[in-house]
């Protein structure tokens, strides 16, 4: 018997863990002027995210004055079920927080999980173009990829690197009652 060079299909895996460019995400649903009480029910909605299979774990990348900001807009459970991993927010001259080391801790535990075997799949939730060669190294692990934009369609170069991407709608999260306008 042969050993099959093509990667087993997306359905017969079990374990999918996200990984949230939380920024990112947060400055998208801001631009839409969405309230969404709850991020995991959001990501766990849409059958095509895990594409059926078990989302283990959802984590969540930013720094603290974006996670205090984002509970105050959409509320204090949005992120029940999420795994908030923080970077440094620096200050800078305007009263805004710079991000320090966030993508760097998101490639990280995006690698770390797929050479541990932790998930079948990695669905990153970003529509950074910066990723695209961490999607690439989780591949070489044998781990399936998804990116997947929130009110944006993932860049062309970040399809391209990953075996699938889907975006959830403004539309999708207002019909679907994931949301609201605020």
């Amino acid at each position: 018997m042969g050993i099959s060079s093509s990667p087993p299909n997306l359905s017969q895996l079990q374990r999918t863990m996200l990984f949230v460019d939380g920024t990112n995400l947060l400055y998208r649903l801001r631009d839409e002027k969405l309230v969404v009480p709850s991020l995991s029910r959001l990501l766990t909605t849409f059958s095509f995210v895990a594409g059926g299979r078990e989302v283990v774990r959802i984590y969540f990348y930013s720094i603290q004055q974006h996670i205090d900001s984002a509970r105050l807009y959409h509320g204090i459970q949005f992120f029940d079920g999420v795994r908030v991993v923080l970077g440094d927010g620096i200050p800078t001259s305007g009263g805004n927080f710079k991000e320090k080391g966030v993508d760097a801790l998101l490639v990280a535990d995006l690698i770390y999980h797929a050479a541990s075997r932790n998930c079948d799949a990695a669905v990153l939730v970003s529509t950074d173009t910066d990723f695209c060669h961490a999607i690439k190294r989780v591949e070489d692990f044998g781990c399936r990829t998804a990116v997947l934009g929130i009110c944006a369609e993932p860049p062309e170069r970040l399809k391209r690197n990953a075996d699938i991407s889907n975006v959830i709608t403004k539309d999708n999260i207002v019909s679907s009652n994931l949301g609201q306008v605020a």
